[in-house]
């Protein structure tokens, strides 16, 4: 590996030069000619080392590309209208797509595993939990490695890479996890400031990758184009290996990080005094005010002006004030021009899976690791609590078998993308894990809402943005600080118990917003025994247990027939 890294080295110094010469600086772009392969991006042909004796000819077993994003919301795939055509026309939408625990690093932790966050134990990004707290020997890619896949993945891990050790102690920072045949994961930090490789997740125009162990830093280069091409590089590179490939491309976007800049919302006063600063995604200056003629309010729910039957945690949070309302306006403004580079970059990795002719074969995959407040029940940004913006996460599927532009409505979430995607490689599905294969579904139609979606919150509740440490359980006296809150959700209601001894119960078919709390009126009191006893059962299941069919009285029939595909919500 001595001199192969070495070569590595070189590489990226001739294209630094370059990238000095052409007049690359940072705050800039770094577009490049469609097509095209700059010095920036070469990297040299991976060692693979997986065990599996190779396979003669290309084989007939598909490809899968999962395209993931950080903190999109169900309705931003308006803003993406190459994701929208070029996966969802040639393809399936689920409208019903959930995220169990709505938090970065729990959501990846259960894409990786098939588990919910009470079998994985990745409660949050804080330590001791985080990146260090995955058991990283039993995944998707080390199950797809072992059948005799190339796996490789791009972009954020879990939060922590980098910076926490690993379980055994050691640094993390050079770590690659194991099952990855290529791995290029962001690191979160750990590095010495102002050093040569000094770069971060959510650093925008300043990205350092862990590069199979090694540190490359991609600086002056907008992370959105960076990870775009290097896609394309693997997909060229790909065609020359006779294995069917895995590939998790997972991008930032539209995350908050730096730098800083002009047109971000200044901080401003709430109504009780306190301060609320915005934290947004940082974008190149060609698309600032793209949106502006489009988004003209901020999506938070309107007309919800009591909220006196929530729980503590949404009744004690001010009004927002008029400045408020305009800093959520442009955070959702900014939110929606960085998804739009994501969508430009998508377009060109689709172009070049056709080019290599590898589309056929291949199953593409667009999603988010969950959803984001903008303003609904008094919640300024965020996520993690179990309201539908926090908990709905776009889906869009398209591959062999899949029929064109069709939506389904069957509940899919991030324990079911280990599953659907093993029985897509032909691979067994270990039964530790809980989540169900959609692909059938996918394929065929819907089969209607059978199983309860357990959503759990762990134990830091972010009520306004990623800095502040509210700690909500001070005032709770619930028997578990790992889980603030359980619920089940199922396609007619969404029921809640908080350590606090709060409940919530709501009627999606008639109160989608999730405005209305009926938990404690009289013609409800049967639905919620029915609901708290599923969450009993629910709350620490395991495998199979996980897909226990509801009772009748809580199904929701499948379409007569399959739903045609329109404009996203």
């Amino acid at each position: 590996m001595g001199p192969r890294m070495g070569a590595r080295r070189l590489a990226a110094l001739a294209a630094g030069a370059l990238l000095l010469l052409c007049g690359v600086t940072a705050g800039t772009e770094g577009v490049v000619p469609a097509g095209t392969a700059p010095a920036a991006y070469h990297r040299e042909p991976r060692q693979r080392t997986v065990s599996v004796a190779p396979l003669v000819g290309r084989p007939e077993r598909p490809n899968v590309l999962v395209i993931m994003t950080d903190d999109a919301r169900n309705d931003d795939l308006r803003f993406m209208p190459h994701v929208r055509h070029l996966i969802g026309d040639q393809g399936v939408r689920f409208t019903n797509t959930f995220s169990p625990q709505p938090l970065c690093c729990p959501a990846r932790a259960s894409f990786l595993t098939g588990e919910y966050s009470h079998n994985h134990h990745v409660w949050s990004h804080a330590p001791p939990y985080g990146f260090q707290a995955l058991h990283d020997a039993s995944t998707l890619p080390v199950w797809l490695n072992q059948a005799g896949y190339d796996t490789s993945f791009l972009g954020k891990y879990l939060n922590g890479y980098g910076v926490q050790p690993l379980r055994t102690g050691e640094p993390s920072l050079r770590y690659v996890p194991p099952g990855w045949t290529d791995w290029r994961g962001s690191v979160d930090g750990g590095i010495t400031a102002g050093s040569a490789l000094d770069g971060g997740t959510y650093r925008y125009f300043d990205t350092t990758l862990n590069d199979n162990g090694r540190l490359m830093p991609h600086q002056g280069v907008y992370q959105t184009t960076l990870l775009g091409q290097l896609t394309r590089d693997e997909l060229r590179q790909q065609v020359a290996s006779p294995r069917p490939f895995f590939s998790w491309v997972s991008y930032v976007a539209p995350h908050h990080g730096g730098p800083t800049e002009a047109d971000d919302p200044a901080p401003v006063r709430r109504a009780d005094g306190t301060t609320q600063v915005f934290q947004n995604p940082a974008r190149p200056r060609r698309v600032w005010g793209r949106f502006d003629s489009v988004v003209t309010h901020a999506p938070g729910y309107e007309g919800e002006r009591d909220v006196q039957d929530k729980p503590f945690f949404i009744r004690n949070l001010p009004k927002l004030t008029p400045d408020e309302e305009r800093g959520v306006l442009a955070d959702a403004r900014q939110r929606a021009e960085a998804l739009s580079l994501v969508d430009r970059q998508v377009a060109l990795t689709m172009r070049t899976l056709r080019q290599t002719g590898q589309l056929r074969n291949t199953y593409v995959v667009f999603t988010s690791d969950n959803g984001f407040f903008l303003g609904e029940h008094r919640m300024r940004q965020g996520k993690i609590l179990p309201y539908e913006p926090s908990l709905r996460v776009p889906l869009m599927v398209r591959g062999p078998g899949i029929p064109k532009g069709q939506v389904r409505t069957d509940p899919f979430t991030l324990i079911d993308f280990a599953p659907t995607i093993l029985e897509a490689a032909g691979v067994q599905v270990p039964s530790t894990v809980d989540g169900e294969s959609l692909l059938g579904v996918a394929r065929r139609g819907d089969r209607g809402w059978r199983r309860g979606i357990l959503t759990e919150t762990g134990p830091r509740l972010v009520s306004q943005d990623a800095e502040e440490s509210d700690n909500f359980l001070e005032n709770a006296s619930g028997p578990s600080p790992l889980r603030f809150s359980q619920g089940v959700r199922t396609g007619d209601y969404l029921y809640v118990e908080h350590a606090s001894r709060e409940r919530e119960l709501y009627d999606l078919r008639s109160d989608p917003r999730e405005v209305t709390n009926l938990v404690d009126r009289p013609g409800t009191r049967s639905v919620v025994r029915l609901l708290a006893h599923e969450l009993d059962l629910l709350r620490n299941c395991q495998g199979a247990a996980c897909r226990r069919p509801l009772p009748p009285r809580l199904r929701t029939a499948a379409p007569a027939a399959p739903l045609p595909d329109g404009r996203p919500d």
